[in-house]
């Protein structure tokens, strides 16, 4: 499960993992847990995960245990290996949403800024797609679906159905729009 903050990832990766009767694991709160961080990016204020550490500890977990584990993270590519996983969910939404739901949480206007320009760049699209067998990765939107929309949608991919192709192109979208303000102002 990946996608930029504020597109839904932890509620979505927590029914799904009720639904399938997986086992959730939210990736950074693991890393804090057992603290697995090499550093602390003082911008971002956020840690900065010992890859090599977190990857031996998820090969670890996903050896020992026999139901489906589903790991909630931003950044799965380096930590979770391509052949233990058998799909990558990468959640899509609007920006002009995106924005609404990270200001709600009252972020900065800077996180918020970084954060929508992932979104618009297909960040974290690009990196599941650099990173996982093309066949894997599968992009759903939440821009206007509720949270069991979106899942009903992953338990149809789950059991075999071919996924809809999802062509997102937030820049094509956003070219007439005032966005381009706010993100240019912050």
């Amino acid at each position: 499960m990946t996608g930029t903050p504020g597109t839904g990832k932890t509620t979505f990766a927590k029914m799904l993992a009720r639904e399938t009767e997986a086992v959730y694991l939210s990736l950074g709160e693991y890393v804090l847990e057992h603290r697995l961080f090499a550093g602390f990016d003082r911008k971002r204020t956020t840690r900065i995960v010992d890859v090599n550490r977190a990857r031996k500890r998820i090969r670890t977990i996903t050896q020992s245990i026999q139901t489906p584990l589903i790991i909630d993270t931003h950044h799965p590519e380096g930590i979770v290996p391509d052949r233990v996983a058998s799909h990558i969910f990468v959640l899509r939404c609007d920006p002009r949403i995106l924005i609404r739901r990270l200001q709600r949480k009252k972020w900065s206007r800077e996180k918020i800024r970084e954060n929508v320009m992932g979104e618009i760049l297909d960040y974290c699209y690009i990196n599941a797609r650099s990173n996982y067998a093309k066949s894997k990765v599968v992009q759903l939107d939440t821009s206007s679906s509720n949270p069991k929309q979106t899942v009903k949608a992953a338990l149809r991919i789950l059991s075999g159905a071919k996924p809809a192709i999802l062509r997102v192109d937030w820049l094509r979208v956003l070219e007439k729009e005032s966005i381009w303000k706010y993100l240019v102002e912050c």
